[in-house]
């Protein structure tokens, strides 16, 4: 009896796996192409996310899925999106009724193992902007309504039409019911709704068609697109007189309120604004106001949506200003900045860029100054400084790295939290000790309130507000008389006024949240608190072009990094190169769309590296040179061919020669290896535990180099990485605290350093060191080969490079041995790279080398296009046409040019 009972128990343990098996192999079969090729499948309200091993090529780990209906969310930590193997796919199943979870037109990717982001396959039917689409080409029957004016509203209505006025109603945000006494047809589904009495236009209505149970908010934009001025907003001071505007369309009134100092209670006067016929109201005043105080409220109805001074009874501060001090409270008048004078040999084109990131702070913390500037505007120019070792450093180790742009990160004022709070909150937290932020809440600058003010904590300490004008416009003569151009990062995608999920009214929120920002439901939308709306609304488009021309005409800036751009439409980008003049540089970030999806699903707006309306970050040609960005695990994994994997060879040669799919030119992206966000370069090729602080795998960290400044069009480089900046001193955790007064502080260790101030301060005494006991790095031998790098590129030999047409076919020729770990190439038969990225010595035989007298000018040792380079390999120092068979040491680079 016993026997049998376990033949019978084995005997269902056996089925049941059988049956698990086959479960599992239908399952994983019963996708059809076309739902595996676009990542998803659809079973009644039911649906499948799609991982398809083969068609990716990838044998993931672990896969994930984020996208709009996530608002972009990166966190890796969740499971709930996380993807179940099921024999060569990955799934995950859900319900989606009603759409609850992801609808028609939402964008979505998958990422892989430790965060890597993948594009579609290339089977994918639904791409789009490098992305996945859920039922892309779907149409539900909807309703949406715009207000046109008191007596129109414009709807587009899908599916039935009723052209019956009594099978509309109109409500306000009060419940009120308005009649429809007209219903006219436009085009197929545009019509035109006539209320049966006059409505208000800049208070909240509600269409309804309660026969089909389809509601629509009447948003504004039906007006708001056709309203524009040209006059000149915020403060301005004229031969002695003064004239103030704010651009505040819905508006009932706004009041002017003038101080004799920042932290008077009580104004001096108050003047009731008068508005103009295009929603900018105006004061005039027969006297130069000069350093005088001011605010405003802005007065409005006490509708859903709305921050007017009625509901909040908030002060808002002027979005002009050029003097904000330190975010909070009134702004200043203040005269115009003449600004410095233009670089006599011009902007560098496009081409020619060598782009240098910098922060204000970072540079300029530990430099040997007067405590006083420290951290501040004139430290960045202060010429004459020397560390310990008699090295140059601040200002002068600048000039003389040799490259010819800087790139400041936000200069422009930006969000500090309180410092009083701040203090109380963390003098005596041993861990916001170590990481140099206990005393005042330490920042990048993405986080604008006030784009035309200059950030006021970069003002010299004792200096009234006002006075960080001149400041930064002395630092910008300073670098131009230095033949340097200066290019400034602006961050008009999202505002300081929702950061860190908080709600304040600085200015926009105050003015009219529903203009400046894009909404849902009349309530902000985004990744950062917000998104501004520059589409359908000419004066915020206005407003992004102003800050650029402004910067240009009282400080003389060359240019711009647009930070987000891709949350920027289109049209507003092409009128903004258009209107700052096509010499001035221009380049951004094409990712994180907006959390808006018309703006996504409108060509006119929306925009990816395929049809960018300026330079673009190339992040493909990053990821092959280097590696990815979000997470280092594995060192032959994540370091890109520069480190050792061989199978991003093919990347790495579509981005020297610039043919990734979306390279029109070599000016269609921006080249770079690290940049301020993420794992710094030298943390990266930081040995088993991706720490740069004493241990960089050096070779591959110059082949990494190298390739970046043999690649065509221009480059970026992240300030500190010619020194091997670390920013491992912020441990690698997530750490949430918060102030007493309950704002939160989000610090995410060296993955992401925007809040840390020790571990992105530039240590300047490394300039000039060589291997120590501990400390393995050689710091004044990189130094050197960047710089020496900076020459080659700008010189005679460099313009190989400097290349900003269409590349002319066979331009590189590449030596590609059957050894992925092997690269060489030759540009314009002018010069000749070879780089072996293999840990052990690797021969390149029988290379044709074109005619002529080659010279050695780099190696892994040095850089010198004058005197060339000695190689221990003596009878490369110098070769001659033909065929060539090279022996090349383990994880080595050489760089021959041609000579007369």
């Amino acid at each position: 009896m016993t026997l049998k009972l376990d033949i019978e128990m084995n005997l269902k343990k056996i089925l049941f796996i059988v049956f698990s098996f086959l479960s599992i192999q239908l399952a994983a079969q019963s996708f059809t192409g076309q739902q595996v090729n676009q990542g998803y499948a659809i079973f009644s309200n039911q649906v499948s996310f799609i991982f398809d091993e083969t068609i990716y090529d990838k044998q993931p780990n672990r896969v994930v899925v984020t996208g709009t209906f996530r608002g972009w969310d990166s966190d890796m930590e969740t499971k709930e999106w996380d993807l179940k193997k099921t024999g060569g796919q990955w799934i995950l199943t859900f319900d989606n009724t009603d759409f609850k979870v992801i609808g028609p037109t939402m964008e979505f990717k998958f990422r892989i193992n430790d965060g890597e982001w993948l594009g579609p396959a290339s089977v994918a039917p639904n791409e789009k902007g490098g992305n996945l689409v859920f039922m892309m080409d779907t149409v539900l029957p909807g309703l949406k309504a715009e207000l046109k004016n008191e007596n129109l509203i414009w709807a587009t209505i899908v599916g039935e039409r009723p052209l019956d006025p009594t099978k509309y109603l109109i409500t306000n945000a009060q419940g009120d019911t308005i009649k429809v006494k007209g219903v006219l047809p436009n085009e197929a589904t545009t019509t035109l709704i006539v209320p049966a009495e006059p409505l208000n236009k800049k208070r909240v209505y509600y269409l309804h068609m309660p026969d089909q149970e389809l509601s629509a908010l009447c948003s504004f934009d039906g007006w708001f697109r056709d309203t524009f001025s040209t006059k000149e907003l915020g403060a301005n001071i004229d031969d002695g007189k003064t004239t103030v505007r704010l651009f505040a369309p819905r508006a009932t009134g706004v009041k002017l309120y003038l101080y004799k100092g920042k932290d008077d209670t009580k104004a001096e006067k108050v003047i009731d604004m008068k508005e103009d016929q295009d929603g900018v109201w105006e004061a005039f005043f027969d006297e130069d106001l000069h350093g005088t105080w001011y605010d405003f409220t802005i007065h409005g109805f006490d509708d859903p949506g709305n921050l007017f001074y009625e509901t909040t009874k908030a002060h808002v501060s002027d979005p002009y200003t050029r003097v904000s001090d330190d975010t909070w409270g009134k702004c200043r008048m203040w005269r115009r900045t003449v600004p410095a004078t233009p670089l006599k040999n011009g902007i560098p084109a496009m081409e020619d860029v060598i782009s240098y990131e910098v922060h204000v702070q970072d540079f300029t913390d530990r430099l040997p100054v007067d405590e006083s500037i420290k951290g501040r505007l004139a430290a960045m120019h202060k010429s004459g400084l020397k560390n310990s070792k008699g090295q140059k450093i601040g200002f002068d180790y600048l000039v003389d790295l040799g490259i010819n742009v800087v790139h400041l990160m936000p200069i422009q004022e930006y969000l500090h939290y309180p410092t009083d709070d701040w203090k109380a909150s963390f003098e005596n937290d041993e861990y916001m000790k170590s990481q140099g932020v206990s005393e005042e809440n330490y920042q990048w600058g993405y986080r604008t309130s006030h784009a035309m003010a200059v950030e006021t904590r970069y003002r010299t300490v004792g200096k009234e507000a006002g006075e960080e004008r001149n400041e930064f416009r002395d630092l910008v003569q300073a670098f131009h008389d230095k033949d340097i151009a200066v290019i400034i990062d602006i961050v008009p995608n999202h505002t300081a006024e929702n950061m860190d999920g908080n709600s304040w009214i600085f200015n926009f929120n105050g003015i009219d949240k529903q203009y400046y920002y894009r909404t849902k439901d009349l309530e902000h939308i985004g990744d950062y608190g917000n998104e501004v709306k520059t589409e359908n609304r000419p004066m915020t488009q206005r407003w992004l072009i102003d800050q650029c021309q402004y910067y240009i005409k009282e400080f003389g800036i060359d240019g711009f990094r647009i930070d987000l751009a891709g949350q920027v439409d289109q049209q507003t980008l092409i009128a903004l190169k258009e209107a700052i003049g096509q010499d001035k540089i221009v380049y951004g970030e094409p990712w994180i769309g907006s959390n808006d999806p018309e703006f996504e699903a409108n060509p006119s707006w929306d925009w990816y590296k395929e049809d960018s309306p300026i330079t673009f970050f190339q992040d493909d040609s990053r990821t092959a040179f280097k590696g990815p960005v979000f997470k280092l695990s594995d060192p032959k994994a994540d370091r890109g061919w520069a480190g050792g994997k061989s199978s991003e060879r093919a990347g790495v040669m579509k981005g020297l020669e610039n043919s990734n799919k979306e390279d029109v030119t070599p000016n269609s992206g921006i080249t770079y290896l690290d940049i301020h966000d993420n794992f710094a370069l030298s943390d990266q090729y930081g040995g088993e535990k991706f720490d740069g602080r004493t241990s960089v795998d050096q070779n591959n960290y110059k082949i990494a180099v190298t390739l970046m400044y043999t690649s065509l069009g221009p480059i970026v480089t992240n300030g500190g990485s010619e020194i091997m900046r670390s920013k491992a001193d912020a441990p690698l955790k997530e750490v949430v605290k918060t102030t007493n007064k309950g704002y939160k502080v989000y610090m995410h260790g060296y993955r992401d350093t925007y809040n840390h101030r020790t571990a992105n301060q530039y240590a300047w005494e490394t300039v000039g060191q060589q291997p120590i006991s501990g400390n393995t790095n050689d710091y004044k031998n990189m130094l050197a080969f960047w710089q020496g790098m900076n020459e080659f590129r700008l010189s005679d030999y460099g313009k190989v490079f400097r290349l900003g047409s269409e590349v002319p076919e066979g331009y590189y020729q590449f030596i590609t041995p059957e050894n992925e770990d092997q690269l060489g190439y030759i540009i314009d038969e002018k010069v000749f790279v070879l780089l072996n990225v293999d840990e052990k010595a690797n021969s390149f035989d029988n290379v044709e080398l074109p005619e002529g007298n080659w010279k050695l000018v780099a190696n892994n040792k040095s850089v010198n296009i004058h005197k060339g380079v000695k190689d221990a390999d003596k009878k490369l120092n110098k070769l001659k046409g033909g065929k060539q068979s090279i022996e090349m040491p383990a994880t080595s680079l050489k760089i021959w040019v041609k000579v007369q």
